[in-house]
């Protein structure tokens, strides 16, 4: 019963999805996509979201194609979304951007760097290494009793539900495979564009900003 009323949920919030994206659209002289925004919701932007609770958010599957206009964000954004995705829902989630993007228009995706992952284990050492993996442990699996890198590492892929977790030169090719150029990497919080600066939020809801930026990398590319 629980999983049929969902289920009209769903459809509900699919089918009231292009009016409410479409009077956004009407109103937002400067409009920006947030996909997977949960309850992060970025003043502004159109925050979308599987699970559209939070007051103001607007379904999205990112799986699928997006019910918007081609042509009509400024600027797209989506942290810690992408790695949730299997890797050719992840390259939808790219094109589709690139397709409801204007000319001009950047993107920005902000998801765990799989290098740093592994690094916990080979080299976990560094005062940074050390601080996440006791922060993982403590917070996550305190039952383990020990600050063990390769318990870490499986919290990053199964704890969290993590499908793929891109490497940097991975997700600069699904960039560039989408269509996107100008392709570079920014620190979590900083951005060329003021509208992208300080946008990253994941940090308070887990808690701890030091850890997400240790784990987190950011990409922006741009739509010719």
């Amino acid at each position: 019963m629980a999983s049929l009323i969902f289920r009209m949920r769903q459809q509900y919030w699919a089918w009231i999805a292009p009016r409410k994206i479409a009077a956004y659209l009407a109103q937002s002289p400067a409009p920006g996509l947030q996909i997977g925004s949960g309850s992060n919701l970025l003043d502004g932007w159109l925050n979308t979201t599987l699970y559209p609770f939070a007051p103001g958010a607007v379904y999205l599957d990112a799986r699928l194609p997006f019910p918007m206009p081609s042509e009509s964000f400024r600027h797209v954004f989506s942290e810690h979304v992408i790695e949730h995705l299997e890797f050719e829902e992840g390259a939808n989630l790219l094109l589709e951007s690139y397709r409801v993007l204007q000319s001009g228009g950047r993107i920005r995706i902000a998801t765990p760097d799989l290098t740093r992952i592994l690094a916990l284990y080979a080299d976990p050492g560094g005062e940074a290494q050390r601080r996440y993996i006791r922060w993982i442990m403590d917070t996550f699996r305190p039952q383990v009793g020990a600050y063990n890198p390769a318990h870490v590492i499986n919290q990053s892929f199964h704890g969290w539900r993590h499908k793929f977790i891109y490497d940097e030169p991975t997700l600069r090719l699904a960039l560039q495979q989408a269509g996107f150029s100008e392709i570079k990497r920014f620190a979590p919080g900083a951005s060329a564009d003021e509208s992208l600066r300080g946008v990253e939020q994941h940090g308070q809801l887990v808690g701890n900003d030091e850890a997400m930026n240790y784990e987190t990398m950011v990409f922006e590319a741009a739509k010719a």
